[in-house]
């Protein structure tokens, strides 16, 4: 089950030292603030800018929520995710919403609703919740009761977690437990121990928006990458 969860942190160094291999010496820096999850967008973004503004080093920088938007509103850091509320544009930020990170259910490969292709939340009322405290991560905290609740349950609170490969190594051992994972995760993460499922009707997304300075080197780039379209296509 560590491999697993290895997997998911594996793939986001793997895009930092791409990122850094693919630096032209005396190239202009463009800062990103980084989120976990982020999947296919990042490598889009890296791919773009390579092939068509090799003259920008792309940094990648990770940080809690509020200090990514301190140096975002600062200036030392040109662009950023942000999950959750969508903060107020301003002279020098807009931000641009980005369609929601859906969440999927991870819970033991053996336990009887893995043999389901997809859940309702209700099916996971009598399961163990495994979360990450909210002073961590209280967008997605928030949604997940909230969305219980409008299930019709209180979920049974399970051992706090810090960590997403503390978490999945406590659901691959087999105890009856579930958490949620970003979809862009669980793509990433196979193994036999852990059973990733959708939710029926997409029932959990977080809000995503994508926060840039005025001044971020060939926004065009960005946004299309960010966009799922090639680099070369025009915004609409």
């Amino acid at each position: 089950f560590l491999p697993a969860a290895r997997q998911v942190l594996a793939a986001e160094r793997a895009a930092a030292a791409l990122a850094a291999e693919l630096a032209v010496p005396g190239a202009r820096a463009f800062g990103l603030g980084t989120i976990t999850g982020l999947g296919e967008r990042l490598d889009r973004i890296l791919d773009a800018y390579q092939q068509h503004a090799p003259e920008v080093r792309v940094e990648l920088h990770s940080a809690p929520v509020q200090e990514r938007l301190a140096r975002l509103a600062d200036g030392r850091l040109d662009a950023a995710f942000v999950r959750g509320e969508v903060p107020a544009g301003t002279h020098d930020v807009r931000f641009l919403p980005l369609p929601p990170d859906e969440l999927m259910v991870a819970l033991p490969a053996r336990h009887p609703l893995a043999e389901r292709s997809e859940l309702d939340l209700a099916d996971l009322a009598e399961l163990p919740l495994r979360l990450t405290e909210r002073r961590n991560h209280p967008a997605l905290v928030d949604l997940v009761l909230t969305a219980c609740h409008g299930a019709g349950f209180q979920p049974v609170p399970g051992p706090a977690s810090s960590t997403l490969q503390d978490t999945l190594a406590a659901i691959g051992t087999g105890t009856p437990m579930w958490t949620v994972v970003y979809a862009a995760n669980a793509r990433l993460t196979s193994h036999p121990r852990i059973a990733f499922r959708p939710l029926r009707n997409r029932v959990l997304a977080l809000p995503l928006a994508l926060g840039m300075r005025r001044t971020v080197p060939h926004p065009e780039l960005l946004v299309a990458a960010c966009r799922g379209r090639a680099a070369h296509d025009h915004d609409s």
